[in-house]
């Protein structure tokens, strides 16, 4: 129904100093010695514009540098280098695994390996200048301020003088696109380190580690991630971003087709799907960047309501009572964030949900003066997996580990007795791997008290490091909810029985008390939890 958007495509051919460069194998050398060069050329003009001279590195003189300007202007260079590396296929997690003579050559590993190897902080120097600070006990600001320039990764100032040379839809969008592809690595790596641990005799997962493990940067490439987070961070402040209402009827249609194709909590099942979502009773919102003017960054679902929701199908039911005029907008109290995505991963940490969320309730309480409360429908995603690993577990060792109680290992004894010898557990667990288990009501019911205490358990009780293990609710927490209430069988779709058994949540957001639950939260871990999620 849909047609995927991209900003540039596989078969996309750029024209670059006179040579044609198309994303296939033929070309690959060229690309990869083009980034190279163009990187180098344009570091070589940032370190000239901070007057910041690298020990040991050999920079052209002004008078070569002037020749270079006459020939390619730096708006050129950096708007050619974003292209080409925009033009690049985009490479999926088995594609960075994968182990042939085309990887070693692949133009965005190339560039990574000559970013991190030529232009990171170069610590030797940085010891050294400590050291002699030290030896003569010389601690100015001059000192200090060198100290802090030579901590400064070369590659961060480059960067900048892309960000500041290149057109802003370039810029931006290479620096974000780089992110992502950094991100993919990074968790490659670590893939294949888990690995190479796990299971040494297995030849597959021994061949993607010693692919990856080559680079050997792991922690270089976790430091240039941060430095572009931050760039990025600043880049994307609330203060720069534009909201704006998505609209079936004014909305760009390429605009309203990206959040289609973006959607990641409630993919849409048709046409009249986003008519609904767009239409009466509903709002959808986006944050744009003014250098991205049709790019959505991330956007939510709204539903206006009276209460709230206990399921999907409350927030379904609520459009169909506006449009038949049995209500209306004007009468809600109730808004209820029920989807919200970002759309790019490459922008994944940078606080944008959250400034999000805020804007939207600044908007509708000016829009709607009768809305008082604010809360979300939220899915419980890795709830099933979390379960498979504790059943694992509870059947393999002592008592200590156990999560069900005797009384209830006696109530699935009986619920499924007719599946002997299977144990009640496996007999637990292959139900619920069939997404329709619901539809026998009897079964529902018997089950319904021992999944909402699950539930509750993995939200409250299970956590790493203080904090809890769904990611979902670690955002609306560290944003000021509190969690409000647990919903059995709210999503019977196939992805909501299938990720959480049906089971959705509640995250209500005090306006009175948002900054002082954050601010516990930040502090001591504390999760505000009402009795009904508990």
């Amino acid at each position: 129904m849909f047609k995927r958007l991209f900003l540039c495509t596989q078969h996309q051919r750029v024209l670059l100093r006179g040579r044609v460069f198309s994303s296939t194998r033929g070309s690959t050398v060229d690309e990869t010695n083009f980034l190279l060069q163009s990187f180098r050329d344009i570091s070589d003009r940032s370190e000239l514009s901070s007057s910041r001279d690298k020990v040991g590195r050999i920079h052209p003189t002004r008078e070569e540098q002037n020749k270079r300007d006459t020939r390619v202007s730096a708006a050129n260079l950096t708007s050619n280098l974003c292209r080409v590396y925009l033009s690049l296929p985009n490479k999926s997690l088995s594609q960075w695994r994968k182990d042939d003579d085309a990887q070693q050559i692949d133009p965005k590993q190339q560039f990574m390996k000559v970013l991190l190897d030529e232009y990171a902080t170069d610590t030797s120097e940085v010891s050294s200048t400590i050291k002699a600070m030290q030896s003569h006990s010389s601690y100015t600001d001059v000192s200090i301020i060198r100290l802090r320039d030579l901590c400064t990764p070369q590659y961060e100032r480059t960067f900048q003088y892309i960000l500041h040379s290149a057109p802003d839809d370039l810029g931006v969008a290479f620096i974000v696109k780089l992110r992502q592809d950094i991100l993919d690595v990074i968790f490659c790596m670590k893939f294949a380190q888990k690995a190479e641990e796990k299971d040494e005799n297995d030849k597959t997962k021994e061949a993607f580690a010693t692919t990856l493990s080559s680079i050997q940067h792991l922690s270089k490439l976790q430091a240039a991630e941060r430095c572009i987070q931050k760039i990025l961070t600043s880049l994307f402040r609330p203060g720069v971003l534009n909201l704006q209402r998505i609209t079936y009827e004014e909305t760009p249609a390429a605009i309203i087709e990206q959040i289609a194709l973006k959607e990641a909590v409630h993919p849409l099942q048709s046409l009249n799907d986003l008519r609904t979502r767009l239409g009466p009773g509903r709002r959808c919102f986006a944050f744009f960047h003014p250098a991205l003017p049709h790019k959505p960054l991330v956007f939510v679902h709204v539903s206006l309501l009276q209460q709230i929701p206990k399921s999907m199908d409350n927030i379904q039911t609520g459009s169909e009572r506006i449009l038949q005029g049995i209500d209306t907008e004007d009468d809600a109290t109730c808004a209820t964030f029920y989807s919200i995505t970002n759309t790019e991963p490459g922008l994944a940490g940078v606080d944008l949900g959250n400034h999000l969320i805020k804007s939207v309730v600044k908007q509708l309480q000016q829009e709607l003066p009768k809305l008082d409360t604010f809360c979300t429908l939220s899915p419980i995603p890795n709830f099933s997996k979390w379960l498979k690993g504790k059943i694992a577990i509870q059947q393999s060792i002592h008592d200590a580990a156990r999560i069900f109680t005797e009384e209830e290992l006696r109530l699935l004894e009986s619920v499924f007795s007719s599946r002997r010898p299977k144990s009640p557990l496996d007999s637990l667990l292959e139900l619920l791997k069939t997404p329709k288990w619901h539809n026998d009501t009897q079964t529902a019911t018997l089950l319904k008290p021992l999944i909402l205490k699950l539930a509750s358990y993995y939200l409250t009780i299970d956590t790493h490091h203080g904090r809890p293990l769904c990611p979902v609710a670690k955002f609306h927490i560290r944003n000021g909810a509190e969690m409000f209430r647990l919903n059995y069988l709210a999503d019977t779709s196939l992805k909501g029985m299938m990720t959480s058994f049906g089971v959705m949540i509640n995250y209500h957001y005090p306006l009175n008390e948002i900054e002082s639950n954050h601010a516990r939260y930040e502090m001591t871990g504390e999760v505000s939890v009402r009795d009904s999620a508990s």
